[in-house]
């Protein structure tokens, strides 16, 4: 998806965040309106070379939700119903 620009992407989102004083996680519809409006900014920008393009929009949008809103990589997890438990065996 493009990692330099997944990580400019979620520091804009972080910062808008802040400065419009969201909660991110009780407010869920805000923080997915946020992303979009970041997300098409974000592609503006990069149509003429100003940030690196994300190879795949839905899906920096996805984890920029689930790092801002979530428990990052994991979310996807909690998120599905099938899994029962999350085993983690070290910090990394």
């Amino acid at each position: 998806m493009g990692e330099e620009g997944a990580r400019i992407l979620e520091r804009e989102v972080r910062e808008l965040v802040r400065r419009r004083g969201l909660d991110p996680i009780g407010d869920r519809a805000g923080l997915s309106s946020l992303v979009t409006d970041a997300v098409g900014d974000y592609a503006t920008r990069a149509s003429v070379g100003v940030v690196p393009p994300l190879a795949d929009p839905e899906a920096a949008a996805q984890a920029v939700t689930d790092a801002v809103g979530g428990f990052g990589p994991l979310q996807a997890y909690l998120d599905d119903p099938e899994v029962e438990e999350v085993w983690l065996n070290s910090p990394s």
